[in-house]
């Protein structure tokens, strides 16, 4: 009864402690990391992605009553095998209106885009 009793314990535990309520978003990009190409196509791509992303997020939230800040990871793997993951927090209902949400695509845009380092604009 003792040993069960400290296997439910720990059980307990290193639940408490690995379950932070992170969400893991995966997207697989043939774009280089902080590369000081300028080509058009890159640009393009950038903006893609980021755009996927962002919606991504906003899926999430859409479907989740955010209680509490929200933690994502985004983890980009390009096609030479390199890992850039990405740490974004949402704070709690970041937003509430058709206007507040087009708000929050903007500025989520502006921070993955410095990421990036993508010339076009957020435009919906």
């Amino acid at each position: 009864m003792n040993q069960f009793f400290k296997f439910f314990i720990i059980l307990f535990i290193s639940n408490n402690i690995f379950s932070q309520d992170t969400i893991f978003l995966n997207y697989t990009s043939d774009l280089p990391f902080q590369t000081s190409n300028e080509s058009e196509y890159y640009h393009l791509e950038s903006t893609v992605l980021i755009r996927n992303i962002i919606n991504d997020i906003a899926e999430v939230i859409d479907k989740k009553n955010l209680l509490k800040d929200q933690k994502f990871t985004i983890i980009i793997k390009n096609l030479s095998g390199a890992v850039f993951p990405i740490n974004y927090l949402v704070s709690k209902n970041p937003y509430n209106s058709v206007s507040s949400k087009e708000k929050f695509m903007e500025k989520s845009y502006d921070w993955f885009n410095r990421t990036f380092r993508s010339n076009f604009a957020y435009k919906d």
